[in-house]
């Protein structure tokens, strides 16, 4: 069964137009993205993801509209999650605790003309980070406007995913499915962008109030 799943509806295209909105309103927010991990350099000596970032923290009520927008994020993410495992049966049953949560923690990603996440990746790494990225299973993609000639490629599969407003992916973060952005001087992309781990939110969310 095809593991890249698309999934769009009005719902999706209003919530990208509020993406957009808030990344322009917010620039209290943006800052330059970053890449985790070891490899913060491409074979070129140059960074591997060249963007505005904005994350977000859908467990942080001290922005309320940051927070009003990460948590429609997150219940729309969530929705699409319940369809994809409702056709994926078997994804579950074999992820630990025989559960999956969407990441409350995920970025608004902006690339102009010439920029992008140029390195091939996956978005599995045994790094140590307050997302816990060694329990990814999934990754998600909101394209939040219309960028036919720079979406997402995928190298196994030999497949390019056209940006297109409104429409949200979910696929494997693991090696089988590497993947980058591909980079476009025509327009600028705007992407909203996390992850979805094995295991329960409340169980995530007791361990970061650990000490």
């Amino acid at each position: 069964m095809e593991l890249i799943a698309c999934y769009r509806n009005a719902g999706f295209e209003a919530l990208s137009d509020g993406v957009l909105s808030f990344f322009d309103k917010r620039l209290d927010l943006q800052r330059s993205g970053v890449v985790f991990g070891n490899d913060s350099l491409s074979d070129k000596g140059l960074p591997p993801k060249v963007s505005t970032d904005i994350s977000l923290v859908a467990l942080d009520r001290s922005d309320p509209e940051a927070f009003a927008l990460s948590d429609v994020i997150t219940r729309g993410v969530t929705a699409a999650l319940d369809q994809y495992l409702q056709e994926r049966p078997l994804l579950r049953k074999c992820s630990p605790e025989q559960s999956l949560f969407v990441m409350p923690i995920f970025n608004i990603q902006r690339y102009a003309p010439g920029e992008g996440f140029k390195r091939w990746h996956c978005d599995w790494t045994i790094s140590d980070e307050v997302t816990e990225p060694v329990h990814r299973v999934l990754a998600w993609i909101l394209y939040c406007n219309d960028i036919e000639s720079a979406g997402t490629e995928f190298y196994w599969q030999d497949h390019h995913e056209p940006a297109e407003r409104g429409k949200l992916i979910i696929f494997p973060a693991g090696p089988s499915h590497i993947h980058r952005g591909r980079v476009t001087d025509k327009g600028t992309k705007t992407i909203a962008t996390g992850w979805i781990n094995a295991g329960s939110r409340d169980s995530y969310i007791s361990r970061l109030a650990r000490p």
